[in-house]
């Protein structure tokens, strides 16, 4: 059965209108977000790579780490960015064909939750390749270190916050 929902209207009688794909409660997050993200991000993508370079490289771990953290640090919050798309997508087809929420609740429905799955997914990829090919390609990690520092980068700092509702 297929639930038709009312559409809200203001006070004065007009309609109210929410862009589908940005959720509303984003606009009030949004400015004060960056300011705590964007070192947040920093220390964990250091710490991260720190540990990676303790395990996999064990000599020169403040030389690799001074090589390979800001281009790891950009390229995360790129990758980050890319899913961020895939989720608004989400959210916009979840909104008109299923008059679901994936922001509200992640786990509401099997779309909600294979779409932000998918969306961690793709962002774990991007970050396993970028760090790869381009941010720890400049330190003293053989390949096979590098990819496995690569790989930790990638499991660490994937955006798991992604399935964490905006509403309970």
């Amino acid at each position: 059965m297929r639930r038709y929902y009312k559409t809200p209207y203001n006070q004065d009688g007009s309609k109210k209108v929410f862009n589908m794909g940005f959720h509303p409660s984003m606009l009030y997050i949004f400015p004060s977000a960056w300011i705590f993200s964007l070192p947040f991000n920093f220390l964990v993508d250091s710490i991260v790579l720190l540990i990676g370079f303790k395990i996999f490289g064990k000599e020169k771990v403040w030389f690799n780490w001074r090589k390979a953290i800001l281009k790891s640090w950009i390229f995360g919050y790129i990758s980050d960015v890319l899913a961020s798309v895939l989720v608004l997508v989400a959210e916009y087809i979840a909104g008109a064909a299923f008059h679901t929420s994936v922001l509200m609740n992640p786990f509401g429905s099997v779309f909600a939750f294979v779409s932000v799955l998918i969306s961690v997914v793709v962002a774990g990829v991007l970050i396993f390749v970028f760090n790869y090919k381009i941010a720890l390609s400049k330190t003293e990690l053989d390949k096979p270190a590098r990819k496995k520092a690569a790989l930790l980068m990638a499991i660490a700092t994937a955006p798991y916050l992604f399935f964490m509702p905006v509403r309970f």
